[in-house]
């Protein structure tokens, strides 16, 4: 029998048993493995059949389950290549400019699979994507070696990352991308880890959208490839339901890493950016609660961490084209997660707010360099009274704080900053990182379905 030309390749971890040894496509020419770690080597094969792997003068065996199922961690492989993956059993696999480095999975919906042939400046950076040490695989496909013919498909922020990362730790990367365009978080998390959470469960049939069905489709395939981290850029299709939202990701990333079996991977969130028509009067918007979700994820998960990206928002389209700051942004977070780099990988984040003499004084985390506005003055913040009426307000860096006041309020109560769908806003930290949009009240007043809760 020889291997199918078909969907069911990608799926072959979760096939029937098969006679011959048979690998995941996930395991084929050009691909890369995770460094400095001991990666896993897994298939199919009859069951109780004698595998034997060979790579880089490792050779290791093991036998198959009675469902076929086979699985040999390597010894721990420098990064460099290529090397040849030779899998044996009745039959013989030889795979192909193997090279040992970074490996990430990019995940999530359609601005991370925004590709790199709409991004901006895409014809300049297609043709300087000469990178041979970069490697691309979307889920179901076959490992693309990053040139100027291949690139301009791959997912731009994913691509930029890998760019980047690759410069800056000078060995191969590999991105692993399994994103959806329109898809709900919800799809991605496995049927297993809603067992566990049976309220969040309820909740999610309650909002009547798929469960489940891309982690069957687009994980089975790859679990458990080692990899280093996941990058992750979704949240557009879950904004009705922010409460719930953050519940989600809590268990989605759990779910993951315990599916992975390596402990608490890095986990990259890229938050939502602006979108939408700016408007002389406040307002919120249903996006203002899906990143104040994201940020409490980051802020309460173990190796996780947020990527800012309001300031790259358009008014007429939801998929800004410029993704370059968003894979070198995710760079920096990897640097501090993965690499134990000390790198300032956050904009400024709100830490807490008083009020005193009709003034808001505001303090963050991640100052970085310091503080520093990007144009002429600081926009952005809204302040409030005990009628909860907000008003835009003026701000001034003075040292680490930002002081807000305004012309209408005597006694200020509380502070937002860049809390409406598309804000004009522009507090950054010098290392030109954008501040987390924020507010230090704790007002429910953007929830506009039930069930979220």
């Amino acid at each position: 029998m020889r291997l199918l030309p078909c969907a069911a390749v990608a799926a072959c971890w979760v096939c029937p048993v098969r006679a011959e040894v048979a690998l995941p496509s996930i395991f084929s020419d050009h691909m890369v493995l995770q460094a400095e770690v001991p990666a896993v080597v897994f298939g199919t094969a009859a069951a109780d059949e004698a595998v034997t792997i060979e790579i880089a003068g490792q050779k290791k065996m093991a036998a198959a389950n009675k469902d076929g199922k086979w699985s040999i961690k390597l010894d721990p492989l420098k990064a460099g290549g290529p090397h040849e993956l030779k899998v044996s059993g009745k039959n013989a696999i030889v795979v192909k400019d193997v090279l040992v480095g970074e490996v990430w999975l990019a995940s999530g919906q359609s601005n991370m699979k925004y590709p790199l042939s709409r991004s901006t400046d895409a014809a300049k950076e297609i043709a300087a994507a000469d990178h041979p040490q970069v490697r691309y695989l979307t889920v179901g496909g076959k490992w693309a070696v990053c040139s100027p013919k291949t690139a301009g498909g791959f997912a731009g922020p994913a691509y930029f990352f890998a760019v980047d990362l690759h410069q800056q730790r000078k060995v191969p990367v590999g991105i692993v991308e399994n994103s959806v365009n329109g898809a709900v978080a919800q799809q991605f998390i496995s049927p297993k880890a809603l067992e566990t959470d049976p309220e969040l469960a309820t909740l999610l049939k309650q909002h009547d959208q798929p469960i489940g069905d891309i982690w069957k489709s687009s994980f089975a395939p790859i679990v458990p490839y080692t990899i280093r981290g996941a990058l992750w850029c979704q949240g557009e299709g879950n904004r009705d339901f922010p409460v719930t939202y953050r519940r989600l990701m809590t268990d989605l990333i759990a779910d993951w890493r315990a599916a992975w079996g390596q402990g608490d991977f890095p986990f990259v969130i890229v938050q939502l950016s602006g979108y939408g028509e700016r408007k002389p009067e406040m307002w919120e918007g249903k996006d203002c609660a899906i990143r104040e979700a994201q940020l409490k994820v980051a802020q309460a998960v173990p190796k996780t961490a947020l990527v800012v990206t309001i300031d790259l928002g358009l008014v007429k389209d939801v998929h800004y084209p410029d993704k370059k700051p968003v894979g070198q942004r995710m760079v920096r977070a990897a640097q501090a997660l993965a690499y134990g780099e000390k790198v300032e990988a956050s904009g400024p984040i709100f830490e807490k707010a008083t009020f005193e003499d009709g003034k808001a004084l505001v303090s963050f985390t991640h100052l970085g360099g310091g503080l520093t506005a990007k144009g002429d003055k600081l926009t952005g913040f809204l302040l409030c009274g005990a009628d909860k009426k907000w008003h835009r307000a003026e701000a001034v860096i003075e040292g680490e704080k930002v002081v807000v006041t305004s012309a209408k309020l005597a006694k200020p109560m509380a502070v937002r900053y860049a809390w409406e769908r598309n804000p004009e806003c522009n507090l950054f930290n010098k290392e030109g990182l954008p501040a987390s949009p924020f507010r230090s009240d704790d007002y429910m007043n953007y929830f506009t379905r039930d069930g979220d809760k």
